[in-house]
């Protein structure tokens, strides 16, 4: 007994010596191998590799401490960029408490790509703390007193990553903690910075995280420039665990910042999910220039010329007390009576709801304090009871809007048109009312922007829904039902006299949130063209799809009777033996359902041999793969077809003929399945012509029957057996061929 024990111990210490040596980092030039990211980066920051340096992380990684960048320049770092890469799934994952797993400290050039061949989300970084105020990646400046900047972290590149982090969000455990999947800032995470500029967030994947990105910026100047949040996916597909705690993306004090082509989803949650009591926790998709949102007022941070284009928005819901928002805009001018000039434009909005008590409420798209917005081609789509699964004494006390205005009296050029805006949402109070659009008031002067060419709807059975509402307070000062009765308001000029109070006619399959119109929809050539604004939300993630120059359609999409639901980007195969493999990418998807896989020999007809699920509607590239076994030497052809949830179809035709060769030996196959009932298949390979034999034995060696007795030419071969006349047990079956004899056992089981 003491020898095992002697020697468990000793194959445990070999184990962990071993681990502890692991070189899981290669970094050149210079060619050295760390055991973690953060050895890897101290070599650099010791200007141990200079230049162009790469960085392979070629095993996961376990870091005991914050892997931390340098600046080039800095102590002995010298490097011009920083590349680091995959080859093969990994995983950096690390328990660092109130810290970052990966910090770029000032750091400009570098470049976390996670894709392999140019593809997927291959880094995992993993920030496994229950500490409020951990992270996972951190960009950072280093900040002087008064208002110089000694380094912003700049020009720097986080792509195609898995990102989460430990805390539970639908637990009372993780109450009162905030963590933060990407967060560009300060010296400490979280912190307000200055000068990080022309930053890349792309195509990430960030789950169980309080805010998925949060880029902040707290003084009026050196502001952040032209950083591009883009293609991440933020947020679970359900709610649970991992969903999002309170914000998407969060991003103020910056210039030129585009924010597009994400989808922000399960931010929140029900009252069973969503059990964070702590206060001040709006729950919000998009947020530029604030972090919270109020019926009455919001704090405004300076900034402008944000772009926030094409991003899908679904599933805000807070069931407490606190506001849900799906897109909220709240910027100052850098320049006192200058113009903010954001765009808020293409996205879809849908599911956003709030059990709001005062000062808390819905809104799908709320603007406050800044001049000159543009809030165009937007879809809403809010709907459901605010309080139905809540306490009676806790229900709601405020009204939803599907855009709302709490903007200065003197932004003579706000713009609000060609939005599709479909409310239907009650209250246990049905003296609470809800509005499709809401505006301080009456005084309001639009003089060089307008509201125009907007479809405010709701079903009429609904009596809590209004058209549109003025005011600052609740209730407010004033409720107007129809579409006639809001556009007779006092604007001066008038307002929406082209707008429309229409059912969109969506196509609403319940898994996509597609808020697509259809053929027939009023939405159709009933909006008005906006300077700058070309393509529509596809289009603004993919290059294709072109708004109508003259009569665009209101809403998200534009609608083309031609274009297609699914935009492939490539299709090709490939040969392993008797086995081919279909890898095909999608650059969009619209309402898809999936696609079937067909075959055919080169003169038969087509047949399905499979199906792979679609992803719905999406604006970023999906990879799709299926391989079709055990094929006869012959030629085939393949082709897909492309499934939407409405039954409609197309095809897409791999535009090689695959040809399946002759094998190269002799091969008896194990029978599948086996076990059996009653018929199985049996696979044989000739790599020459000549005469082949194929008998079944029973135990006793008798001759039950003869498969195959002929002369065959060279190729693969699969033979179906019905054995239902024979009993249960154990049989062979046995191949002869020119000189090769070979026997196998399978197994019927009646």
């Amino acid at each position: 007994m003491k020898k095992q024990i002697t020697l468990l111990c000793f194959v445990l210490f070999l184990s962990f010596t071993i681990n502890a040596n692991a070189q899981n980092v290669n970094v050149n030039p210079g060619a050295g191998t760390y055991p973690t990211l953060k050895a890897a980066f101290d070599a650099i920051n010791a200007g141990t590799h200079t230049g162009a340096v790469t960085v392979d992380i070629v095993l996961s990684t376990v870091e005991t401490a914050t892997a931390s960048l340098n600046a080039s320049g800095t102590g002995a770092a010298s490097y011009t960029s920083v590349v680091v890469s995959v080859t093969s799934p990994v995983t950096v994952e690390g328990t660092l408490p109130a810290a970052a797993i990966i910090k770029l400290n000032a750091a400009d050039n570098v470049t976390i790509d996670g894709r392999v061949a140019g593809s997927g989300r291959n880094l995992t970084v993993r920030n496994n703390s229950n500490v409020t105020l951990s992270g996972v990646i951190q960009l950072a400046n280093v900040i002087t007193t008064g208002p110089v900047d000694t380094n912003g972290c700049q020009r720097n590149i986080i792509r195609n990553c898995e990102i989460s982090c430990g805390a539970r969000m639908d637990s009372t455990v993780s109450n009162g903690i905030t963590t933060l999947g990407i967060g560009c800032g300060g010296v400490a995470l979280g912190s307000a910075g200055r000068n990080n500029s022309f930053n890349q967030i792309l195509e990430n994947r960030i789950v169980r995280v309080k805010i998925g990105i949060f880029f902040s910026n707290g003084v009026q100047f050196n502001l952040s420039q032209s950083n591009v949040i883009s293609g991440n996916i933020v947020g679970p597909d359900v709610f649970g665990p991992d969903q999002i705690g309170r914000a998407g993306i969060i991003n103020f004090g910056e210039n030129n910042t585009v924010i597009s082509c994400n989808t922000v989803q399960c931010v929140g949650g029900t009252l069973a999910t969503n059990i964070d009591p702590a206060a001040a926790q709006d729950r919000t998709g998009i947020t530029v220039g604030t972090q919270t949102w109020s019926s009455t007022s919001t704090t405004a941070s300076f900034g402008q010329n944000y772009t926030i284009n094409g991003n899908i928005i679904k599933n805000i819901i807070e069931e407490k007390t606190f506001s849900a928002v799906g897109i909220a805009c709240a910027t100052l001018p850098t320049i006192a009576g200058s113009a903010t000039k954001n765009t808020i434009s293409n996205n879809v909005i849908y599911n956003v709801r709030a059990n709001g008590t005062f000062g808390d409420q819905a809104v799908g798209i709320g603007q406050i304090a800044g001049r000159g917005d543009r809030i165009v081609y937007n879809s809403i789509y809010m709907f459901g009871s605010n309080d139905a699964n809540v306490p009676v004494a806790d229900r709601t006390t405020q009204y939803t809007a599907g855009i709302k205005i709490l903007s200065l009296a003197s932004d003579t050029a706000l713009t609000i048109k060609n939005n599709s805006i479909y409310l239907d949402v009650t209250s246990f109070t049905t003296t609470i009312l809800n509005y499709c659009i809401v505006m301080p008031s009456a005084a309001y002067i639009w003089a060089s922007g307008g509201c125009n060419n907007n479809d405010y709807y709701f079903p009429a059975a609904n009596i809590q829904m209004r058209t549109g509402g003025l005011g600052t307070s609740q209730p407010l000062g004033t409720s107007l039902l129809t579409l006639a009765n809001w556009q007779a308001v006092p604007f001066v000029p008038t307002q929406d006299g082209a707008s429309i109070q229409a059912d969109p006619l969506y196509s609403l399959p319940v898994t996509t949130y597609l808020l697509m119109p259809m053929l027939g929809s009023p939405l159709l050539m009933a909006g008005t063209p906006i300077p700058g604004i070309t393509q529509d939300i596809i289009g603004s993630c993919s290059s294709t799809d072109i708004r109508s120059v003259f009569n665009p359609t209101i809403g998200a999409y534009e609608f083309d009777s031609t274009t297609l639901p699914v935009e492939m980007s490539s299709f090709a195969s490939n040969v392993n033996g008797r086995d081919v493999t279909l890898n095909w990418t999608t650059a969009t998807e619209l309402n898809n359902a999936g696609f079937d896989i067909e075959r055919k020999t080169t003169e038969g007809s087509w047949s399905k041999v499979g199906n792979v699920a679609g992803n719905g509607t999406v604006n970023t590239p999906q990879s799709y793969s299926f391989t079709d076994r055990g094929l006869l030497t012959g030629k085939y052809n393949y082709r897909l077809k492309q499934i939407d949830f409405n039954g409609n179809f197309e095809y897409f035709n791999l535009t090689n003929e695959i040809g399946i060769g002759i094998p190269t030996k002799y091969d008896l196959s194990q029978n599948y399945p086996n076990p059996f009932n009653p018929s199985t298949s049996i696979n044989y390979d000739l790599p020459v012509d000549g005469k082949v034999s194929l008998k079944i034995f029973d135990m006793m060696g008798r001759e039950v029957t003869t498969l195959v007795n002929e002369v065959q030419t060279a190729g693969y071969y699969s033979i179906n057996y019905n054995a239902s006349s024979l009993s249960s047990g154990v049989y062979f079956y046995t191949i002869s061929a020119n000189n090769f004899v070979s026997t196998k056992k399978m197994m019927l089981v009646k």
